[in-house]
């Protein structure tokens, strides 16, 4: 074929190529091989005649010849191989596959280019020198180990792109691509990863899917004073409801042994992310609201030191956070559903409630659930969430202080209507329906003004009619009378 001719061809092959890649979106085309080639083609065919006589026309010619021959291969890999794969005639081949193949054919037309166009037979001289032979074999023996450890990775498929795998505890990450020689991982970090593959075949890794659910074990240490049922069924209560945790599977936590300062748990959980980084998420969010919960409840973290205590009859709960009365009262103060009682009435409420704190995300109530308390905000914003059509939970409102919610479960034991999420560290006044029982009990009057007021605010929201409000007003009316007098 002519030099012209080869240009033209080659060219036309090119722009056809690059067309089409911006018009489908087609994997990128080889550009620079080929252009080089085109050049050195046209170089070639106009050299003048004074410089070509000096230069050696053998090594011109098989130089030239090999930079065609490989810009015809890669031409030919991007059309055989990784177009029909992007428009999906078959599956793309593994890289390993693509390079062996590239690699193969690369060192034939080598060597049958310099038998022919160098006159230099390749083969003869690496089988008839013992010595260079020797030394090929040792150079390239760690190499080989490579190209053969990934050749059985690619045979025996332990992984794919897109796996997680644990190699050592520095050398985590997502699989990228496994090539002649070596192993690609990209880590949590951003940073890239080069295994050789004789290492990745012969060590022992742990393999994860690209995107869950990976289990992970939390060791937590309980007073020994915590009995266990309620310690585990707390853990599983505080997992379930943390947002970087799976619900299926469910969480589980049981006792894993006995301590001399502490009972230990073991939390099991289930996440999407298996990355080191994921697993330290969401190891502090649980460990976060634990710490509010424990406090909630009167329990502490226990510390591996000797405690000397007097104790005369059973311990009580260390309280942590401070309950004010001054402050309670000034709260409920500000409530109005309690506006028309008296200061002796706010009192007897305020010295039964409790200040207590949520972690930020942690969950204060769920929708659907029951319960017998209503909360007020001391300090701090919370989200007021629905589930939607779809079941996923959508944000309705945000409250801040002096806002309260849940007052239909303790008037009208209704389940409740809202999830209600903490979106900081928030201080909220929880008031218990046993709590109010001694300021209604026998008080008709009182538990008639609190009806109306609780009817009057789910009138105001919810844009009933009077014929409705006063049918509400009825049952609700009812309802307490049944349950305070």
């Amino acid at each position: 074929m002519e030099p012209l001719t080869r240009v033209v061809a080659l060219g036309a092959i090119l722009v056809t190529a690059k067309y089409f890649q911006k018009k489908f979106k087609l994997p990128p085309v080889p550009i620079r091989l080929p252009t080089i080639a085109l050049l050195a083609t046209l170089i070639n065919a106009y050299l003048p005649n004074a410089i070509e006589a000096s230069v050696n026309s053998n090594w011109k010619n098989a130089g030239i010849e090999l930079t065609q021959s490989y810009a015809y291969l890669q031409i030919t890999v991007w059309i055989g191989l990784d177009l029909p794969s992007k428009i999906r005639w078959w599956p793309k081949p593994a890289k390993i596959l693509t390079d062996l193949f590239k690699l193969t054919a690369g060192a034939v037309i080598t060597l049958i280019i310099l038998d022919r166009a160098a006159n230099i037979n390749v083969v003869g001289l690496v089988t008839t020198s013992a010595v260079l032979t020797a030394v090929i074999g040792l150079a390239a023996q760690e190499a080989l180990k490579d190209l053969f450890a990934g050749i059985m990775l690619r045979i025996e498929c332990p992984f794919s792109e897109g796996d997680y795998l644990e190699a050592s505890d520095t050398c985590n990450g997502w699989v990228e691509a496994l090539t002649l020689l070596s192993t690609h991982m990209r880590d949590e970090y951003g940073g890239l990863i080069t295994l050789p593959n004789n290492l990745v075949w012969q060590h022992k890794m742990r393999k994860l899917p690209p995107a869950g659910p990976a289990c992970r074990e939390i060791y937590i240490d309980l007073d020994r004073e915590f009995p266990p049922n309620e310690a585990t069924e707390l853990l599983t209560k505080i997992a379930i409801n943390c947002n970087l945790v799976l619900d299926n599977p469910p969480p589980q936590a049981i006792v894993y042994s006995y301590n001399n300062h502490a009972v230990t748990y073991e939390l099991e959980v289930w996440q999407k992310d298996p990355s080191d980084v994921g697993y330290d998420e969401v190891r502090g969010e649980l460990l976060g609201q634990l710490w509010y919960a424990l406090e909630r409840i009167g329990q502490r973290i226990p510390y591996s030191v000797q405690e000397f205590k007097k104790r005369h009859g059973p311990s009580e709960p260390e309280v942590i956070l401070e309950q004010s009365l001054e402050t309670k009262i000034k709260v409920i103060s500000l409530n109005p559903l309690f506006q028309e009682l008296d200061d002796n009435e706010i009192s007897s409420i305020a010295e039964l409630s409790r200040l207590i704190r949520f972690s930020k995300n942690e969950h204060i109530v769920s929708e659907d659930e029951t319960g017998h308390t209503l909360y007020q905000i001391v300090r701090g914003t919370v989200a007021i969430l629905k589930k939607g059509k779809d079941g996923e939970q959508q944000e309705i409102t945000q409250l801040s202080e002096p806002a309260f919610f849940g007052e239909m479960s303790v008037f009208n034991e209704e389940p409740r209507s809202a999830t209600v999420k903490a979106l900081c560290e928030c201080i909220l006044l929880e008031i218990e329906q046993d709590d109010l029982r001694p300021t209604l009990e026998n008080k008709p009057k009182t538990v008639e003004k609190l009806a109306t007021i609780i009817n009057e605010r789910r009138s105001a929201l919810s844009n009933m009619n009077p014929k409705t409000t006063t049918k509400k007003m009825n049952e609700l009316l009812r309802k307490m009378r049944s349950i305070f007098l």
